[in-house]
């Protein structure tokens, strides 16, 4: 199936993302000289840009490459809660974002200096959303799931979003959920859910996987498979690509491009694909290329993944 047949088939199709919504922030600038106050450069601040990050990242690159998305997630009631959910709304998925009185959005800042990363700052309450606030996640939860998803996609960046009231909704409804896909920094306490994909990095995995290249996650299929009680897992491995594992098919070892990764579009191509009706090999190519796409570029992803070498290696 050709790629663009793909994006094509999966357009309008209904997802739910439920989890951690962020706040990205990047404060670019050149450094000057160094201060006298300590051995560090002076960095003349140029540009701030202020993104959403976690969830609302997640949900943002599945309505930018056509799904008509739904997030579900808490900020804060401060200006960065603020901030974040302008930015969901600009992107077009619809806002379920449940607004806690007192707590602290999670933000991330970094401080950018001649085209590197020198320092990042991160704020924000992480500890379990509770009180008022859970009840009126969970309830929203309920209302989204009520209207029947297509897929439902967990970010778990573990900053108390996502407890134990949370996965006994979704383990509730899990026979009415027809494709199941988590992105979590832990995945242990998912694996009850039986998910259909997860994304895991090579750190998230470091525990199951010994060893840190491909040929190492490649041989660690059976532990993987088992310890996450998922469909398919796919390791992502940044310069390296990924590789995919699956019960039902063949270890899939994809390449990335020499560009820098979106692992949102990673995780939204998947799925989509999935959706789609693409067999393991296409869903993992293109994931894979929607990982190579600009955030900007993406509402064009169908055009520009038919550009791009098909070819899993």
């Amino acid at each position: 199936m050709r790629f663009a047949e793909l994006a094509a088939r999966w357009q309008d199709r209904p997802v739910l993302v439920v989890g951690d919504a962020v706040l990205d922030c990047w404060l670019t600038g050149t450094p000057t000289r160094m201060s006298r106050e300590a051995p560090v450069p002076v960095i003349t601040l140029e540009t701030t840009r202020e993104v959403a990050g976690g969830a609302a990242a997640v949900a943002g690159a599945f309505t930018a490459l056509g799904a008509r998305t739904t997030v579900v997630g808490a900020t804060g009631d401060d200006d960065a809660g603020a901030t974040l959910r302008s930015r969901v709304w600009d992107g077009g998925a619809a806002d379920r974002l449940v607004v806690a009185v007192g707590r602290r959005t999670l933000t991330k800042r970094r401080v950018v200096a001649a085209g590197q990363v020198v320092a990042r700052f991160d704020d924000g309450d992480t500890s379990p959303l509770g009180g008022e606030a859970a009840e009126t996640l969970q309830q929203r939860l309920h209302e989204s799931l009520a209207e029947r998803p297509a897929a439902v996609v967990v970010c778990d960046l573990g900053a108390g979003t996502l407890g134990p009231a949370v996965r006994a909704v979704l383990a509730g409804r899990r026979l009415d959920v027809p494709l199941l896909a988590v992105d979590a920094l832990d995945l242990a306490p998912w694996a009850h859910l039986g998910p259909d994909l997860v994304t895991p990095t090579l750190d998230t995995v470091s525990g199951v996987v010994d060893g840190t290249n491909a040929a190492a996650v490649i041989a660690s299929r059976g532990m993987l498979l088992r310890s996450t009680a998922a469909a398919v897992v796919a390791v992502t491995l940044d310069a390296d690509g990924a590789v995919v594992h699956s019960h039902d098919a063949d270890t899939v070892h994809t390449s990335a491009a020499p560009t820098p990764r979106n692992r949102s579009a990673y995780v939204a191509g998947f799925v989509l694909s999935q959706l789609a009706g693409a067999a393991l090999p296409e869903a993992a190519a293109t994931a894979q290329r929607c990982a190579a796409i600009r955030d900007r570029d993406l509402p064009l992803a169908a055009a520009q993944l038919g550009a791009l070498d098909p070819t899993p290696t």
